[in-house]
Order: structure tokens, then C-alpha cells, then sequence
């Protein structure tokens, strides 16, 4: 990480410490170890996490590997492999390539679906073909061809599971969020009334603990708990936001490991005969911690170098070409999600600055950019260089950028969304030319702030303002990360280019030569619970 502190390491400091829940005293003879990961976007830690499966089997016998969704994409080597490199690295998460493994499970996450239309059902079927695991999706139904047969299927595809786990029986169904709508699929079930009826129905098979994997909001599992109590599941394990969490509900618990795997979690449940089981969780972090098993880091080393091969050869470009020097680090470089789903940072405030500072001649005066849209997950250390690789992996999507026309009102109504279910989604924005105050207790925003040359102002409800967004936000056939008062009819030029956001950074970095880019945190976004300077001011509202 260099000399700054990690993004891991601040946030470890924000959390409690392991928790044990014992709302109510069962047998605890027999035990489930659980290790979960979720939103696994890179290969880098999966080879760590093979090593803490490995000693946790070594310490409690079975133990239940599950990966809470979001793996297939997006990524740099999804863009050529569709999931093929992730699906190859999971298979051996068991030490054996070549078996099946019977105590992994997964369930599917909303970028499962990045590839939309109707023609990737197929490839989709194909990847669970492939996996040596199962799926377990509870809630989603799909279309049928013209033989009747859905169009995503699969032997390895399945609604719920029942098996046995160090004597126990363990009940496992699956939820995704309904956020992205491919072609192929028919329907969505509404999650709690779905986990009301596998719960019930595992119960009635002989499950002593039944678990959600679950790919959903933090809201949206708490509902579970909250509506549903002993007649849903006893724990969900799930994905979906990229930050570790442990929240109980009424003595039953949502837990969550970071994305990329960066940790993972690993619990203890002890069922209790007719009672809540009892919970031990820890957060284990993986990179820098444990020593990687050495034939998975060799095929992990042999995807990136197929990949680097295939992408410059396309390219015409030399054999290593990922390596190029594209710019250089002046200062720290923050990007890890921890912080840019959290915080302003100083990435996020030169992207969305070059990014304004392109349209400006077309009269641009702020812009904003989901911070899902930079996806890097890893910050760079002063004098580092920046590289093809890089932004590569930054820019995991196209990113078209372009102008809209919207009012202050609507901007206010923009920043009450980026705030809501603070923290680590991917809605939150990265921005310039405005300020506003941000209370995450609340979870609101309000002292929104124009900064204009002749200095900072508060926004009137009624003025109007030029924004320079991607297109992605303002795309109403797709889900717009929830800002749903975003559409297309606000672009003011629809012949106005629509450069990609990688394009322009490429060229701002490049401009600034060897000296590096020196980018700061200004007081943007004025955290309540931190302090610093605060550019916004109170006003009008």
C-alpha cells in the first residue's frame, strides 16, 4: 500500500470486534463452519482463500463455501473470457480441478446478467455447466424457447439444496436483486415472500439451519429478517454491497465480506434444538495475510498472461503492452472501494474535474460519476506509474460521457440518492463543480452548493444547471444505479460526441508528463462525521 493507510486498514478500525450471538442457548455439540465470499470481480485473492479453506477444513472437518454473487463480471479479463477465467479459479477452490466440489455453493448476482440480450442465455447456461459447484437461485424465472426449455438451465442450476454439513443438515436457497432485467429472464419473485416458502419448505425436508446466499441490498435483507423472523431463514449470508458487515435483526444476522476478497467471513453456526442457532463470525483478511496456494497462483499467473497476450496482438501493440506508462502518481492515488463508494477522494475529484473540464466550452458547469464506474479497488502510491493495465481496470465499462440539463431541484434529488444506503454501493458519486453537506447517520444530504468562479453559492430549486454525466445514469432502458429522475429526454446535444471517460483521463494524464498528477481532497462532500474544510454553505434548499 505504500506509506498511506489503507482504505482496509481505516475501515477495520471503524468495525466492532468479532461478534458472537447467543441469542438462545442451544446444543452446540455439532457446528457448521461457513466461509463466504461475495463480489469477486479479480483472481489476485482467491488463491489466499483456497489456503484459509484449507486450514479451516484442517481445524473443523466439512466446511460450507459459499460466494454470495457478482463474479463473472465485469472485469478486464471478463471483457475477452466471459467468466470463463472466474469459473476455472472457483472449480478449484476445493484443491481438486478436476471434481466436483459438494460443499460449494453460489448464487447469482446482478453483473451475472452485464450480458443482456437474448443471445448470452446460452453462454450463461454454458458457465454453469462448467462449474464444478452449485447455483442456488431461488427467486428469478426465466423465459422458455421454442422447445419449451427455459433458456437458462443447467444441471449445476438449482432453487434450494439440502445437505449435511459435520452431521448437520443445512437447508440453502438463493436471491438475487432484481436491478437488471436481461432479455431472457421472465420474472423476478418478491425476495421475502420467496424466503418464507423455501425456509418453510427446507424446515420441512429436515433442516437444522437454514441458510439465504443472497445477492440483495443491506435494506432488503434486514426486510427479510424483520417481516419474516423464525419463518424465514436463521442467517443470510450475502453480497451486493462491497463492504463487510455483520447487522443482527432480532437476534438473527445479515453478514457480508468485502468485495474482490479482500476478506473473507468466516462463522460458526451451532444449531440450537428448537431455538436460534448460535453465531461466531470473524473477518479474515486475505492479501497480505496468507500465503497463496501455489497451483492456483500458477493459473491465475496463466489467465493474465493469455490475456495480456490476446489483448495486445489484437491491438497490434507490443507483447507486454498492459505495462505501457500512461502517467504517474504526484501524490498518493486513493481508488480503493472502500473509500470511493464511501468518501470524496482525490481520484474521484480529478476524474470527475477532467471530465467537466472537456465540456466546458459547451458550457458544463459541474458533473458526477458513479463511483461503480471506477473500479480499480486499489490505490497507487506516490511516484507510481500509471499504466495501460491501470485504466484498463479502472474503466471496466465504456463510460460515454455527455451533457444533460437539469435544476437545482433535480440535483438536489441526485445527491439524496447517492447518500441513501451509505455505504460501499456503487450509486455513490464522485463530483465536481458543487458541494453538499452529508450527514451518513441520517443518511441525507442538504447545503447544496454551485462553485462557480466567483466563488461557492447555494443552489436555487429553480435555476438551471449543465451536467456532465455518463450515460449509463441517464440510459432509462437499463437501471441507472436508482436515479430514476434521470433519463435521456435531459441531453441537451444528442449529436454532441459522446467521448469515453478512459479517453479523456488518458489524454488529461499524458498532458501532465513525468511530474505526475496532483490531485487533492477539497471538501466536496462534507462527511458529518469527519473533519476537514467543507466547501458547501448554507442557503436556500
Amino acid at each position: 500500500m505504500g506509506k498511506f493507510l489503507s482504505a482496509l486498514t481505516f475501515f477495520t478500525l471503524l468495525l466492532p470486534l468479532p461478534v458472537m450471538a447467543d441469542a438462545v442457548h442451544g446444543s452446540i455439540d455439532k457446528q457448521v463452519p461457513v466461509l463466504l465470499i461475495n463480489d469477486v470481480y479479480r483472481l489476485d485473492n482467491l488463491p489466499g482463500v483456497r489456503t484459509l479453506r484449507q486450514q479451516l477444513e484442517a481445524q473443523y472437518g466439512d466446511v460450507l463455501m459459499l460466494h454470495a454473487g457478482d463474479f463473472l463480471f465485469p472485469s478486464l479479463l471478463s471483457r475477452k473470457f466471459r467468466g470463463e477465467q472466474m469459473i476455472d479459479l472457483l472449480n478449484q477452490l476445493d484443491g481438486d480441478p478436476d471434481a466436483d466440489d459438494p460443499l460449494m455453493f453460489v448464487t447469482i448476482g446482478n453483473h451475472e446478467f452485464d450480458k443482456h440480450r437474448l443471445k448470452y442465455a446460452a453462454m450463461l447456461s454454458s458457465r454453469m455447466d462448467g462449474s464444478q459447484f452449485e447455483w442456488v437461485s431461488s427467486n428469478i424465472s426465466y423465459k422458455k424457447d421454442q422447445a419449451g426449455k427455459p433458456m437458462v438451465h443447467s444441471g449445476h442450476l438449482v432453487p434450494s439444496k439440502l445437505i449435511e454439513v459435520n452431521g448437520v443438515k443445512v437447508g440453502i436457497f438463493g436471491l438475487t436483486i432484481d436491478s437488471m432485467h436481461p432479455a431472457y429472464v421472465k420474472s423476478f419473485s418478491d425476495p421475502v415472500m420467496t424466503a418464507r416458502h423455501m425456509s418453510g419448505q427446507l424446515r420441512s425436508l429436515g433442516a437444522e439451519i437454514v441458510i439465504a446466499l443472497t445477492h440483495l441490498t443491506m435494506d432488503q435483507d434486514k426486510q427479510i429478517h424483520q417481516q419474516l423472523g423464525g419463518r424465514g431463514p436463521d442467517i443470510i449470508f450475502g453480497g451486493h454491497e462491497h463492504n463487510r458487515q455483520m447487522v443482527e435483526v432480532n437476534g438473527r444476522f445479515v453478514i457480508k465480506a468485502d468485495a474482490d476478497a479482500l476478506t473473507a467471513a468466516v462463522t460458526l453456526i451451532k444449531p440450537g434444538k428448537g431455538a436460534l442457532p448460535m453465531v461466531e463470525n470473524r473477518f479474515e483478511q486475505i492479501p497480505g495475510k496468507l500465503q497463496h496456494d501455489p497451483q492456483m497462483a500458477a493459473r491465475v499467473a496463466a489467465w493474465k498472461q493469455r490475456f495480456e497476450q490476446e489483448f495486445c496482438q489484437q491491438r497490434a501493440l507490443g507483447a507486454e503492452c498492459l505495462g505501457d506508462v500512461v502517467g504517474y502518481a504526484g501524490v498518493d492515488l486513493i481508488a480503493e472501494e472502500l473509500m470511493i463508494r464511501r468518501f470524496e477522494t482525490n481520484v474521484g475529484n480529478w476524474i470527475a474535474d477532467v471530465a467537466l473540464q472537456h465540456f466546458r466550452e459547451k458550457g458544463a458547469q459541474i458533473s458526477f460519476i458513479n463511483a461503480g464506474s471506477l473500479r480499480i479497488n486499489h490505490n497507487l502510491a506516490k511516484g507510481e506509474a500509471i499504466t495501460r493495465r491501470h485504466l484498463n481496470e479502472l474503466f471496466a465499462y465504456p463510460n460515454h460521457m455527455l451533457v444533460i440539463k437539469i435544476n437545482g431541484a433535480m440535483l438536489q434529488q441526485i445527491i439524496s440518492r447517492a447518500v441513501r444506503q451509505w455505504t460501499g454501493n456503487g450509486h455513490w458519486l464522485q463530483i465536481a463543480g458543487f458541494a453538499f453537506r452529508h450527514d451518513p447517520y441520517s443518511e441525507t444530504a442538504d447545503q447544496l452548493t454551485l462553485l462557480t468562479a466567483g466563488g461557492a453559492r447555494a443552489v436555487d430549486p429553480g435555476e438551471e444547471i449543465l451536467a456532465v454525466t455518463n450515460y449509463y445514469l441517464i440510459d432509462d432502458k437499463g437501471d441507472r444505479d436508482g436515479y430514476a429522475m434521470l433519463h435521456r429526454d435531459l441531453i441537451v446535444d444528442k449529436s454532441m460526441e459522446r467521448p469515453k471517460l478512459r479517453d479523456i483521463v488518458i489524454g488529461a494524464l499524458q498532458s501532465e508528463g513525468q511530474e505526475g498528477i496532483n490531485p487533492q481532497v477539497h471538501g466536496r462532500i462534507c462527511n458529518t462525521q469527519q473533519q476537514g474544510s467543507c466547501l458547501a454553505v448554507d442557503g436556500v434548499k
